[in-house]
């Protein structure tokens, strides 16, 4: 894209760079059930449906890559990541500190819709009886903690 002052901008990564990129950012890393990990943020990103805007589509793909890699926000940017995707990436990385909860209830209060709208993917995901399944019995009770969270989210959209 060419910008007024005639710098051109180059295009930010599709939808297939992004998948690369996270396979590559994500190897040798395995969900709970033994799977790459790289296949759960495919999965929240189906999750938003056929009609999600490429920027949800695109924050899906990353939503775990500053809180499990090395990558950083600044490094999405330098990919050409627009600041809208970055920053809801930073907001769905969990810092240290705060309860899953406390943390969860201060994304709702954001207001950023794109950033809820992809956590509530990523806990239906999280809680999908196939993948809870897969989980030792002892850690089967987090699909309780994404019910109440995904009850906080989805008040915030209404």
């Amino acid at each position: 894209m060419t910008l007024e002052n005639g710098r051109v901008e180059p295009m930010p990564p599709s939808i297939d760079d992004t998948i690369a990129f996270i396979q590559k950012a994500h190897a040798g890393q395995v969900d709970k059930g033994g799977n790459p990990y790289w296949l759960h943020p495919v999965s929240v990103m189906r999750r938003l449906g056929p009609d999600a805007a490429e920027p949800e589509r695109l924050v899906a793909l990353l939503h775990d890559i500053i809180e499990d890699t090395p990558v950083t926000a600044n490094d999405l940017r330098a990919m050409g990541y627009g600041d809208d995707i970055v920053a809801a990436v930073e907001m769905l990385s969990r810092p240290p500190g705060p309860t899953y909860m406390q943390w969860v209830k201060s994304l709702a209060a954001s207001g950023n819709r794109l950033a809820i709208r992809v956590k509530i993917a990523d806990n239906e995901d999280n809680s999908d009886p196939v993948r809870i399944a897969l989980l030792a019995p002892e850690q089967q009770g987090i699909a309780k903690r994404y019910a109440g969270s995904l009850r906080v989210l989805r008040q915030a959209l209404a």
